[in-house]
């Protein structure tokens, strides 16, 4: 492919006049005319009608056009791509979550490694993250539903366990592990609605057979447990980013056999777009900060204060 037959193509079908156009180009009007000939003999058809002076587009130079101008568009696009990727920008991650908890000491242990590195968050909504990615606004995302698309690799890291936060003057406080239909008459305290860990919740309790009654919905986690430690209800608490306000609480975790309640915790790309050293050195250190997240919450007792 000869781009400089491409470009003398272009400017001539964008003026339709071979002289305006070599003037555009600065080169001169035979040498044009025989350049845009070499390439309809390149290509085996002729892209302009001419009658005397007059050249005009026909229908295949119309269409090759369109090509000839993808083909520019894609080359700049590249062009883009690599100024990006040599730019200070290289440092900056821009990053989405669906719980937000675990940023504090995941970014802190991020950045001790790679202090030059700067963030943008944004909390989302599982089902934002697919236009996040394809607008190119987030790098990676963090989220605890799979995040299904044409251009988006999901990758699942861990499985997390989900309990059940009870205070410790509750009936079932001294034993490890229940089945969710054993606390179908206690209110419980969920996030609001359109959060993705109280549909969470609605389906749990809809698979054990019941419908919970809400005795109160907030999105703020530590509160959560506080009313938990009240009596004020029950509430499912998951095992990874419990607040560090839990230990000091009278609030026991109970295991749930059935149904066993889990949810996928794992990471989003786009497969398409390029990726900075320091976006791939994220996603490595988020992948391993999860594991070891997992297994401290395994060894974590739970029994009461």
């Amino acid at each position: 492919m000869d781009l400089l037959q491409l470009k003398y193509f272009q400017e001539v079908a964008k003026h339709q006049h071979l002289t305006k156009a070599a003037q555009e180009l600065n080169v001169s009007q035979p040498a044009l005319s025989k350049m845009i000939s070499k390439l309809e003999q390149r290509l085996g058809y002729q892209l302009f009608d001419r009658a005397g002076r007059q050249i005009r587009l026909n229908h295949l130079g119309e269409a090759y056009l369109k090509v000839v101008e993808n083909v520019f568009h894609e080359l700049q696009k590249g062009e883009k791509e690599l100024a990006f990727l040599t730019e200070k920008q290289n440092e900056l991650i821009t990053v989405a979550v669906t719980i937000p908890t675990i940023l504090p000491e995941l970014l802190g242990g991020f950045l001790q490694k790679h202090p030059k590195a700067r963030f943008r968050q944004y909390q989302a909504f599982a089902e934002r993250m697919n236009s996040q990615l394809e607008s190119g606004e987030i790098d990676v995302g963090i989220s605890t539903f799979p995040i299904e698309g044409e251009n988006v690799e999901w990758y699942p890291i861990i499985e997390e366990e989900i309990l059940l936060a009870v205070p410790n003057s509750h009936p079932l406080a001294d034993r490890d592990e229940i089945r969710l239909i054993e606390v179908k008459n206690d209110p419980f305290i969920v996030m609001p609605p359109g959060y993705g860990f109280r549909d969470m919740t609605e389906q749990f309790c809809s698979q054990a057979g019941f419908y919970p009654d809400f005795a109160f919905e907030g999105d703020e986690t530590g509160v959560t447990y506080e009313l938990v430690e009240k009596g004020l209800g029950v509430a499912f608490s998951p095992s990874l980013i419990r607040s560090s306000r839990l230990s000091s609480l009278k609030v026991k975790e109970l295991r749930l056999t059935e149904p066993r309640c889990t949810r996928s915790v794992g990471l989003v790309w786009h497969k398409e777009r390029a990726q900075t050293d320091t976006v791939k050195e994220f996603i490595a250190y988020t992948i391993d900060f999860l594991e070891r997240k997992k297994e401290m919450a395994e060894q974590i007792p739970r029994k009461p204060n």
